[in-house]
């Protein structure tokens, strides 16, 4: 009796283990975890089109960046509504051929705060 409930219970562990999902690792998660601001949910991230709201961020992005910048083009971008707007800009500038990605949020006043800049190869595109 003993024998057949140890072989149903090993039975039990063994069909649990093999159709638990495999374990992901660290460097998937966190590019998961990235590139979720991508996908299309409500209050997340959305293709934005090129405003001149969106445009006057680029501007704020560029002149706060270190030197004199001034925006040469808008390649991208994409929104995402909050007490006012998070904006993230794809532009290049014209004192350089290094394209940027900068995080920028529009209040309710329609003041603007960067909250991040960065070289667009530092940046991990999600497709």
């Amino acid at each position: 009796m003993y024998k057949k409930i140890l072989l149903v219970t090993v039975s039990s562990l063994v069909l649990i283990a093999c159709s638990s999902e495999p374990k992901q690792n660290k460097q998937t998660l966190e590019v998961s975890k990235k590139c979720e601001a991508t996908q299309s949910i409500p209050g997340g991230w959305q293709q934005a089109k090129i405003t001149p709201e969106l445009k006057q961020a680029a501007i704020a992005a560029a002149s706060s960046m270190e030197g004199k910048h001034t925006v040469k083009e808008v390649q991208s971008a994409t929104e995402q509504v909050v007490a006012g707007m998070n904006y993230k800009i794809n532009f290049t500038t014209e004192e350089s051929n290094i394209a940027f990605v900068a995080v920028v949020y529009r209040n309710l006043n329609g003041e603007y705060q960067v909250n991040s800049i960065l070289p667009q190869s530092e940046v991990i595109n999600c497709k």
